[in-house]
């Protein structure tokens, strides 16, 4: 699904891993000024049942109910595969895939938004939200100011898997050792900070393709 995705956005993507020496899974414009490296990991679905705690299949009836999100997950997911990426012929992007019945809720552009900012809360005695930074991907707090972790990985993608489509956005690493150019996947909205370095009292996050945006939704085709 990844690679239908990479194919779909029309950056040729090819088969990049050795084995036995690891690496990033795809390479995308190889050769070319704006090349990149893609590595694919997957949130198994009983995984997801159990810390999302919706079943992994179609109810019967309409239900609502609290859910869990799946920050912690993909935060986890990420830390594990930095390795993937050093000594990468160009920037990293990590794509993180699912195929749960509830992945297009649970891997949607908040989702992606949360990736970058970690879950925001509410605080007592204030009209705004706040975050600690506890599940950024690409964020941390540190002696009261804001910095970066994982600059492996330029960008991240959350491909929710449907049953004829998937479901496709990102975020951006504000400050990543090799910055990526999300023009390159110009139809993937890409949530991303406004000001870096930030504001250490006001954090602003904006989108690359305007103001609550849908994912890009890639229809299933046979490679």
């Amino acid at each position: 699904m990844v690679f239908r995705t990479l194919h779909y956005c029309k950056v040729d993507p090819v088969v990049a891993d050795v084995p036995g020496v690891g690496g990033p899974d795809f390479s995308c414009l190889n050769g070319k000024p704006r090349q990149f490296m893609v590595e694919a990991t997957s949130l198994l679905p009983d995984r997801v049942t159990d810390k999302s705690k919706i079943p992994n299949r179609v109810p019967e009836h309409l239900k609502h109910g609290a859910f869990r999100l799946l920050t912690p997950q993909i935060e986890d997911a990420a830390t594990k595969k930095l390795h993937q990426f050093k000594g990468a012929a160009g920037p990293g992007v990590l794509a993180i895939a699912s195929s749960h019945f509830a992945s297009p809720v649970l891997m949607d552009a908040q989702a992606a938004m949360n990736a970058l900012i970690s879950q925001p809360f509410w605080v007592v005695g204030s009209d705004q939200m706040s975050t600690d930074l506890k599940y950024s991907l690409f964020l941390r707090a540190e002696d009261g100011q804001v910095v970066v972790k994982n600059r492996e990985i330029s960008a991240v993608l959350l491909v929710a898997v449907g049953a004829d489509r998937s479901y496709v956005c990102g975020a951006l690493h504000p400050e990543p050792s090799r910055r990526f150019n999300s023009a390159t996947l110009w139809e993937i909205p890409f949530a991303y900070l406004r000001d870096w370095p930030t504001d250490q009292k006001r954090m602003r996050t904006m989108w690359t393709l305007g103001t609550n945006p849908k994912p890009l939704e890639i229809p299933h085709a046979a490679i």
